[in-house]
């Protein structure tokens, strides 16, 4: 699902959801929240963080309030209840100050479902958005939650960016066009979302090999998070060229070489379109 869900407050009872019902791509928004004077009083008193930028009834917030703000409209979702076992890790960054007066609300995408080695759990990771009234962003981050699972059993890879799953998927997915724009070009291409890093090792057009890492490195990286590989391949059409235009796609290595492969990287793109 890619479309944006509000959920009501009457769904915060009961076990919530699995892992096996979350679903890379899908985007959730919360009801607003209007920030008052006695929010930033009583974070003050609770943090004991009363430096002279947090004074007064029109001051600014401290840090830490926008993502304990986004964990309670996150709650207010209600897509966690007791099936979530715990909050495993929080990667935070502050875009613009929260201020009294401001009206916030979450929007928030799935953008990595892993299931552990034992099966009875899953890991569900979710790119948090806090924006203001305006639509800008304020604070936004990733957070990783433990969540109960149905049971052992396979999970989709079509979503499953820069695992070496995903890598044999989409070579099998790809044209015959890829193996002729490739003919004579020997390399590893290396595809990488987050910590997640899958190389196909290409000789002739052909990929021979789909691997965690190349013996010698890849070629050359393209790397962006896992929500703009997210949004990628759930755009109406292949917009990889204006990503990476803008910043969204990095590349590291041998950038002679990205640039006469731009082709194959769009086969690439297409194929990873065509088995989300």
């Amino acid at each position: 699902m890619t479309t944006d869900q509000v959920l009501r407050p009457d769904t915060r009872t009961g076990p919530g959801r699995r892992f096996e019902e979350f679903t890379v791509g899908e985007r959730f928004t919360s009801a607003p929240r209007t920030v008052t004077a006695a929010d930033l009083a009583e974070f003050t008193r609770l943090s004991g963080d009363d430096h002279p930028l947090h004074a007064g009834a029109d001051g600014i917030l401290q840090g830490p309030f926008g993502i304990a703000v986004a964990m309670g409209l996150l709650q207010g979702l209600g897509l966690h209840g007791s099936a979530i076992r715990g909050l495993l890790d929080t990667h935070w960054s502050y875009r613009l100050p929260v201020r009294v007066g401001d009206t916030l609300r979450l929007e928030m995408t799935v953008v990595r479902c892993r299931r552990t080695r034992k099966g009875d759990a899953g890991v569900v990771t979710r790119h948090m958005r806090l924006v203001d009234e305006q639509g800008r962003t304020v604070q936004e981050g990733t957070t990783s939650a433990l969540v109960d699972a149905a049971g052992p059993g396979p999970d989709p890879v079509g979503r499953a960016f820069g695992t070496v799953a995903w890598g044999e998927a989409l070579v099998a997915a790809l044209p015959p066009a890829f193996a002729e724009s490739l003919a004579t070009w020997d390399g590893a291409i290396g595809l990488r979302a987050g910590e997640h890093e899958v190389c196909l090792r290409v000789y002739r057009g052909k990929v021979i090999e789909v691997a965690g890492r190349a013996a010698l490195g890849p070629t050359f990286t393209v790397e962006a998070d896992e929500l703009t590989w997210t949004e990628l391949v759930t755009a109406p059409t292949n917009e990889f060229t204006r990503f990476a235009m803008s910043g969204r796609f990095g590349m590291r290595g041998n950038g002679y070489e990205y640039l006469r492969l731009t082709k194959a990287l769009h086969l690439i793109v297409d194929a990873a379109r065509g088995i989300a």
